[in-house]
């Protein structure tokens, strides 16, 4: 198990003497948010039937949560930020 930065770099100070520390490279990933709510157990139901329907095989609830907040950005004359992704 590799080290953490901070950590490396606080024992090279314990020890007195300066060492610099590379943080490595992070790849280029798109950053996600989390967008939820508490509803009652009767929404995930109807959630998981629409999933059901046979137009939707193969549709995560993701992407059919993406396509209701278009249908709802839509109706408000605002951009549509889902893209499809799953």
């Amino acid at each position: 198990m590799r080290k953490s930065t901070l950590a490396a770099g606080l024992k090279a100070a314990a020890e007195g003497r300066q060492e610099v520390v590379e943080k490595p490279a992070k790849e280029k990933t798109d950053k996600t948010v989390l967008i939820g709510a508490h509803y009652p157990p009767e929404v995930r139901r109807v959630l998981f039937l629409v999933q059901a329907e046979p137009e939707n095989e193969g549709k995560t609830l993701k992407q059919l949560l993406g396509e209701a907040i278009n249908d709802l950005c839509a109706k408000y004359r605002k951009p549509q930020p889902y893209n499809g992704e799953p």
